[in-house]
């Protein structure tokens, strides 16, 4: 390869690179940031494998929160103390390594390997930091077409580490602002906000957006019965079955925790019909599920109500009407015997 191709592709690199930042910067969605990141990263510095890993500060430990690849399920039971493996010690010390024959390094933590079935012949390996602090590693492994990794390679994937470190530490920041701890839902704040945001949208476009209203049914009778701690478990358990109806097929919806017992979904791109499809999903999801309360089965149902527009337009001069609507159609649920879902409709 002549200087000239070396410069080339020396750019091509650096644009690709530039490429990443720009998706780094996207979205405050963590899983998404670091997967796109280590797709990125495999391919610019050209590695069969990629992984990540974070620091869990209470235990000082770092544990594997992106693999790509196979019996990536398995790599992340395993956990490596500050200074274990290399990746302990590049956390601990700070430094960036790259390791031509791992099988020679001392500091190599063979388990990895031996759970994946994967074998590591050579690592980058640098430092996630964010104004000093350690967030966690992450490394490319072996150079395809058995080749070695070189100090350009090192250079790029630290300037890589550097960007994701700050999309890491501004994921982990707007999840305090925006997330109820209690239940891992969006606080009512920041869902109203995106509820807003789609209203303008349907102001813009025309495209339909639903909001779903939840409220738990009797659940004075769930404090009674478990105590109001037994309550809280029921909230986050039941908080989680709503995430991963939400999740399994529909990216752009979001749950949030209104108030209490109170529970709230937003429908964007979805008409009434699909509303209530949804709606009757979440609702015998948990109708069927069994809710561990301190060893306690417990059975729990829930109303669900539904305003959408482009259906209830006449209704709607504001983004909160939307909330008014789903909220009075749980009186609808209520007269029907709760334990139901209803699309609102005028007296």
């Amino acid at each position: 390869m002549n200087e000239i191709e070396k410069l080339q592709k020396q750019i091509k690199k650096l644009y690709e690179v530039l490429e990443a930042n720009r998706d780094l910067s996207s979205t405050l969605n963590l899983t998404l940031v670091l997967e796109r990141l280590l797709e990125k990263a495999r391919e610019v510095i050209e590695a069969e494998a990629s992984s990540l890993m974070l620091l869990d500060e209470e235990k000082q430990e770092l544990y594997f929160h992106t693999v790509l690849g196979e019996k990536s399920e398995q790599l992340k039971k395993i956990r490596l103390k500050l200074g274990e493996g290399i990746s302990g010690w590049v956390a601990l010390n700070k430094q960036p390594v790259l390791v031509e024959d791992c099988s020679k390094d001392p500091r190599f933590y063979k388990k990895a390997d031996q759970t994946s079935g994967f074998q590591t012949r050579s690592m980058i390996c640098v430092p996630l930091l964010f104004r000093k602090r350690v967030l966690g590693t992450i490394q490319v492994l072996n150079k395809t077409n058995q080749r070695n990794f070189n100090e350009e390679d090192l250079k790029i994937f630290q300037i890589m580490a550097d960007q994701a470190a700050i999309a890491i530490e501004n994921a982990r920041l707007h999840t305090l602002a925006t997330i109820d701890e209690a239940t891992g839902l969006y606080r009512k704040e920041y869902f109203l906000m995106r509820l807003k945001d789609e209203y303008q949208r349907f102001l813009n476009t025309g495209n339909p957006v639903s909001v779903l209203m939840i409220d738990i049914d009797h659940f004075k009778k769930v404090n009674t019965e478990y105590g109001h701690l037994g309550g809280d478990i029921a909230l986050k358990e039941l908080a989680k079955v709503i995430l991963n109806v939400i999740n399994e097929t529909r990216e752009d919806d979001i749950a949030g925790r209104y108030g209490g017992e109170e529970f709230c979904v937003l429908l964007p791109n979805t008409n009434e019909k699909r509303s209530f499809e949804i709606a009757e999903t979440i609702r015998q999801r948990i109708q069927n599920h069994s809710f561990d309360i301190e060893g306690r089965l417990a059975k729990i149902t829930i109303s669900i109500g539904i305003a959408s527009l482009a259906f209830h337009k006449s209704f709607i001069h504001d983004y909160e009407d939307l909330i008014k609507l789903a909220d009075e159609a749980l009186y609808i649920c209520k007269d029907r015997g709760r334990n139901c879902s209803a699309i609102y409709e005028k007296n």
